[in-house]
């Protein structure tokens, strides 16, 4: 029985509402006392302990319970231990950098509020959240600590874990676990009110006995209960969060509707007046649960698109020690492997490392990183890139790089930098939509009003319509989510893109700048020639030369490198001029025509034409025994690629530092618009910093020198071979070494802005047609709830058609 009580209750047993200062209400549930803040709570609670569901209470309370502060502060000072940022932490200076998984993240305004939330801690330098990648990459000074700003973000109802591919997994999986269950529960509660609701529907035109009705509309409750406070949990939880920090959130309108639908029909069931829309709130809870599911399968999908690259590496390696002339083999973790540590690579194995091949010959599947499908030949002194796969031999390789100083880690870098770099398509979208859902709160309780004038009794559902079916996520994934999809796309044709303002500004370009040497050409010298003396044949002058540039470190050393693996007797280096050395047991020259001339007394010898490249003499002390032109050849698609970019009316200019004049034939052969030669990074700059003033540019190099105009160009590529000073600098890096790249990348990027017009223009057009509409009577909750979660969906199909848009070959 009922009692009226003064004992102190902090929160109500059903609602968990505060309960007011003064009488109250209590009864006894399960041999306990229990206090609730109003009549109605109470009874609802003696209803469903009383049909056997008080099982519901006990779930509720194990579900909300939070751990206590000291268990969350323990918890994350984990996170500050040396061990720990070792691993997941990167230190420049005086600021800290790492990625931290976000779990429960599900809509644009959640990446807006964590991003607010952070930046106001003292000491924070920069946030970026992506809800793509389900991440936030954070940089902050030594004044704050990691566990400090991960107690911020479980502040704010959110779980930061380090990141790291297998957990991104596991989160996807325990996220999609719980919102099955959700939906599961919400479906079976739709279909069970539903049955109810034809019944009530049927027995108001039949003169239904009022005990009956009564009783159908009491169970009812107890079912659409559970799925109001388990299925539809998430979007009180989400709407409470962003009302703590005044910052409204998409969950916002969504809770309001079902909360005041839910209240509305307890209200009448209990005064035994009004109607019943238990079957309402019920359906479209789940309605939107299965868009929000479907939305983020989608998003998950695309965060698997977008995984860290550290996940093409193998959890273990193959080490072989060597204690005196026996060798073993030990397998290890790869977390264990150190710099100059020999390892067995098996054919089939990926490569857990960069290195060295010091013994065995086999083909290397390169695809996972330069889109290359077609396996390239090592051998002996070859480099190995780790997460490429050894295809046909063993291998043994020396490691020459690990951990963050893999070059794949570098790669991978750089797309993060891609994925969390906002262009201004994007930024704009997002405060749109914060905008968004104060303007439909407003709408929403105008309808109200003006309906209450015209038809009181649908006043209450025309305004729920118009809180249900505005959909601002739309307009937020519009822009990320076919950017996602686009750099994807690029990334299997080996093209990474880096930085985000690449997607606006490339369609506007009209000249692109060719930096030369690495650039339209290979990088690397080779013998274009050979032209022995009397007496000599081609592989024999070939072979000796190689033996004497074997010990050398010297860029033409490498144009010999595959005549031969031995090495010269007794080398002399002399600087700027060759090589001598022992072979065979007779010395040689090799080097400029008057050094090696000079070997046996012809100081001014000269080669046997005049052609392009450069011209090295091989002598010994009888006489001249060859003469090899060496020079830098065009990628294989040079000629190709700028034929391409010229029939699409872009002005081409060759900007090089090369005073040859190599430079000067090498534009007349390709037919360019424009070449300037003998330029120093200065001239470059400034040749650059001109074209701007008649439109957007942009810049191929591939050198250090070239870092000032890749810095300052509307849109930068670097080069496969370009250092690492010089990517950083880069909007995008052609890692396929295809210098067509560019041609991908620009088809891509015009696709992709009509990908992300379309998305905006359906966002605004679905918004501005359909909220009207809702505030007219014309669509009911049920459909508005339809309408919305199609609305996002449709915005992420439409991105996902860039992963089958067809490149230019």
């Amino acid at each position: 029985m009922p009692t009226s009580s003064s004992a102190h209750s902090a929160a109500c047993y059903h609602c968990q509402l505060p309960i007011m200062a003064g009488d109250r209400f209590a009864c006894e549930l399960d041999g306990a006392s229990q206090n609730f803040c109003c009549p109605a709570c109470m009874a609802v609670a003696q209803t469903i302990h009383g049909g056997g569901m008080g099982a519901f209470y006990r779930y509720q309370q194990a579900a909300e319970q939070r751990p206590p502060q000291a268990l969350l502060d323990e918890k994350f000072a984990v996170f500050d231990q040396a061990d720990f940022q070792q691993r997941f932490v990167k230190t420049q200076g005086q600021q800290r950098e790492t990625e931290l998984l976000i779990g429960g993240m599900h809509c644009a305004a959640c990446v807006w509020l964590l991003e607010k939330q952070l930046a106001q801690l003292p000491g924070m330098v920069s946030v970026s959240v992506s809800l793509v990648a389900q991440k936030a990459i954070i940089v902050w000074r030594d004044e704050l600590t990691l566990s400090q700003i991960c107690q911020s973000i479980a502040a704010i109802g959110y779980e930061p874990e380090p990141y790291h591919h297998d957990q991104l997994v596991e989160l996807q999986q325990r996220e999609q676990r719980t919102a099955l269950r959700r939906l599961g529960v919400a479906g079976i509660g739709m279909m069970q009110v539903g049955m109810f609701a034809i019944a009530l529907y049927a027995g108001d035109m039949q003169d239904i006995n009022i005990d009956n009705r009564n009783f159908m509309r009491v169970i009812s409750l107890l079912v659409a209960t559970v799925v109001v406070f388990y299925s539809a949990r998430s979007f009180f939880i989400g709407a409470w969060q962003g009302l703590k920090k005044t910052k409204p959130v998409m969950d916002l309108p969504v809770a309001i509707a079902i909360g005041l639908a839910y209240g509305a029909s307890i209200r009448a069931t209990f005064s035994g007046s009004g109607e019943v829309y238990f079957d309402s709130v019920t359906m479209f809870t789940f309605l939107l649960l299965a868009g929000r599911y479907i939305e983020m399968r989608a998003r998950h999908y695309h965060g698997r698109l977008s995984s860290h690259l550290q996940s093409l590496l193998p959890s273990t390696a193959t080490r072989i020690n060597t204690v005196g002339d026996e060798k073993t083999l030990e397998a290890v973790p790869l977390f264990n492997i150190q710099q100059d540590d020999v390892l067995q690579i098996k054919p089939g194995h990926t490569i857990p490392a960069d290195g060295i091949i010091i013994e065995g010959q086999s083909s290397i599947n390169e695809a996972q990183l330069t889109g290359e499908f077609t396996p390239l030949n090592k051998g002996p002194g070859d480099v190995l890139i780790a997460g490429t796969i050894n295809v046909s031999n063993p291998l043994s390789m020396r490691v020459t790089a690990t951990g963050a100083k893999l070059q794949l880690e570098s790669i991978s870098q750089l797309i993060n930098q891609g994925q969390h770099s906002k262009p201004k398509l994007a930024i704009l979208a997002d405060r749109l939509s914060l905008y968004f859902i104060s303007a439909v709160l407003f709408i929403a309780a105008a309808t109200y009003f003006v309906w209450l004038n015209i038809d009181a009794q649908q006043a209450f559902w025309v305004s729920l319509s118009v809180l249900v079916v505005s959909c601002p996520c739309a307009l937020s994934l519009a822009t990320p989510a076919a950017i996602t999809a686009a750099s994807h796309r690029l990334r299997q044709e080996g093209v990474f893109v880096a930085k985000a303002q690449l997607w606006e500004s490339l369609p506007a370009i009209r000249h692109i700048v060719f930096d030369k040497t690495g650039t339209l050409t290979q990088g690397k010298l080779s013998i274009e020639q050979t032209h022995c003396c009397t007496g000599y044949q081609s592989e024999q002058v070939l072979r000796i030369a190689a033996q004497l540039e074997n010990c050398s470190e010297h860029p033409i050393a490498a144009a010999f490198s595959n005549y031969s693996r031995s090495q010269a007797q007794q080398v002399i280096s002399t600087p700027y001029q060759g090589l001598e050395g022992e072979v065979d047991g007779q010395r040689y020259r090799i080097g400029k025509a008057s050094f090696a001339g000079e070997f046996y007394g012809q100081t001014d010898a000269s080669p046997p034409q005049q052609a392009d490249g450069q011209w090295i003499l091989l002598s010994n002390s009888q006489g001249p025994c060859a003469w090899f032109q060496l020079a830098d050849p065009l990628r294989s698609d040079t000629a190709s690629t700028v034929q391409q970019l010229k029939q699409q009316g872009f002005t081409l200019h060759l900007l090089s530092g090369d005073s040859s004049g190599s430079a000067l034939r090498l534009s007349q052969q390709l037919a360019m618009d424009h070449c300037i030669a003998s330029a120093s990074p200065a001239d470059k700059l400034h040749y650059i910093q001109r074209l701007q003033s008649e439109g957007p540019v942009m810049m191929l190099g591939d050198g250090i020198n070239d870092i000032p105009v890749l810095a300052a160009a509307d849109v930068s590529v670097a080069m496969a071979n370009a250092p690492d000073v010089a990517k950083t600098q880069a909007d995008c890096i052609l890692l396929s070494g295809h210098l067509s790249g560019v041609l991908t990348l620009y088809s891509m990027a015009k696709r992709t802005q009509q990908i992300i017009r379309q998305n905006l223009s359906w966002a605004l057009l679905y918004n501005a047609s359909i909220i009207p509409l809702a505030a007219c009577g014309l669509i009911p909750p049920y459909l508005a709830a339809v309408g919305m979660s199609l609305s996002s969906l449709l915005v992420l199909l439409n991105a996902l058609r860039l992963q089958g848009h067809r490149l230019p070959v």
